[in-house]
């Protein structure tokens, strides 16, 4: 379920389990070719956001492959998966830091043009300084990125910092995004403003690569 690219995908990498039934890490790599018996993709999903990327549904029913198509060691996917998770989490915490920058110079630009009881946006007080705080987060969340990123391509164990960053990162572009469709008024919402748009593919950053919640549980288990 939620697949990125399964709809147009020629080769999957599935992850299953190869150990004893319940909970464990016996899990291993395998590839699957599209046209594989037993296996296909069900149908495409109706996302809320990111709608240029294709999200299928695939169903695997009775479907056998050989044994040459094992990536890696046997039972070893499960640690494969996690050293791959850091560097897909610091990706994500950057690309929200990018679209977060990215809404804050269209909004600014915006507030400046609109309007309101004969006066730019801009010039209202709180507009100006809750987009200098928003900015403000934005550049702080940006150094600890730059900082981890250095650590991790250094070797160092980076796990709590790397979900402080998920965490972090795809809660504020949030936060930002709300803002901004705010500042923009009845314009936020139509279609055919960026904004709308920028809002809407945000959301995932908060829940695509692990979840907030499941973040932070990472971070309370290393704080003892």
């Amino acid at each position: 379920m939620f697949i990125t690219n399964g709809v147009h995908g020629d080769i999957f990498f599935v992850a299953a389990k190869t150990g004893e039934a319940g909970r464990n890490r016996n899990i291993s790599m395998f590839i699957v070719e599209k046209g594989t018996p037993g296996f296909q993709v069900s149908r495409a999903l109706k996302k809320h956001g990111w709608l240029s990327s294709d999200t299928a549904e695939l169903v695997f029913e009775d479907c056998c492959i050989p044994e040459e198509n094992l990536l890696g060691e046997e039972n070893r996917g499960f640690y494969a998966l996690m050293k791959n998770l850091q560097n897909e989490r610091i990706v994500l915490a950057s690309q929200a830091i990018g679209e977060a920058s990215q809404a804050i110079e269209i909004t600014l630009d915006w507030v400046k043009q609109r309007r309101v009881f004969n006066n730019a946006l801009w010039t209202f007080q709180a507009v100006r300084q809750r987009l200098s705080m928003l900015s403000a987060k934005v550049e702080a969340a940006r150094a600890f990125i730059y900082n981890v990123a250095w650590r991790d391509s250094l070797g160092h164990e980076v796990t709590k910092e790397v979900s402080m960053l998920k965490a972090l990162c795809g809660t504020l572009v949030n936060e930002v995004m709300y803002d901004c469709v705010q500042f923009h008024g009845g314009i936020g919402l139509m279609r055919e403003s960026a904004i709308e748009r920028m809002s809407r593919d945000a959301r995932i950053q908060a829940i695509g690569g692990g979840a907030t919640e499941v973040m932070l549980e990472e971070i309370a288990k290393r704080m003892g």
